[in-house]
């Protein structure tokens, strides 16, 4: 897969686990005010304890399994995503070159070029690195942008040696 199709795919893996956040986010706004009407009604209202299917201390250790529950997804998710995002990085990045037997590190300037005519220069770092600057003389654009209309000679060569 190409670079772009993995941001894409790790985009879309994040909105993903957004809206399911979100959903979370959401039940478990709902499950608090719940429990805490289901408080307020025991003590402040004198429901009782019982008026609700369970009683106050289930609602409060089910509200707590619950959270526990969304809060280890939240981390899934988030550690899921650093993990995608960390391995398309380890697929980005460049492999080691070599050069006559010795690690090459190449830079180019400007950075990311790419067509054109560079200069190349070797400078040996120490025995085992050797360091490449490739820097772009002329970019594509002045070679291949430009159609040239003129003739090298200010005539055609068959009328300039026409015999006169």
């Amino acid at each position: 897969m190409s670079t772009v199709e993995n941001k894409r795919d790790e985009n879309k893996l994040k909105v993903r686990y957004l809206k399911i956040s979100k959903i979370i986010l959401l039940l478990a706004v709902i499950y608090l005010v719940w429990t805490v009407f289901h408080i307020i009604s025991v003590y402040f209202l004198g429901f009782g304890n019982k008026w609700a299917v369970l009683t106050m201390d289930q609602w409060i250790l089910s509200s707590i399994i619950l959270f526990s529950i969304f809060i280890a997804l939240e981390l899934i998710f988030v550690l899921h995503h650093f993990l995608v995002k960390k391995k398309r990085i380890e697929r980005e990045k460049p492999k080691p070159a070599f050069f006559k037997g010795k690690r090459l590190h190449i830079y180019t300037l400007p950075t990311g070029s790419k067509g054109g005519i560079f200069s190349k220069t070797f400078v040996k770092i120490d025995g085992d690195t050797i360091l490449s600057l490739r820097y772009q003389m002329i970019p594509p654009r002045d070679l291949w942008g430009k159609k040239n209309k003129h003739y090298f000679f200010s005539k055609p060569i068959s009328a300039s040696f026409s015999g006169r």
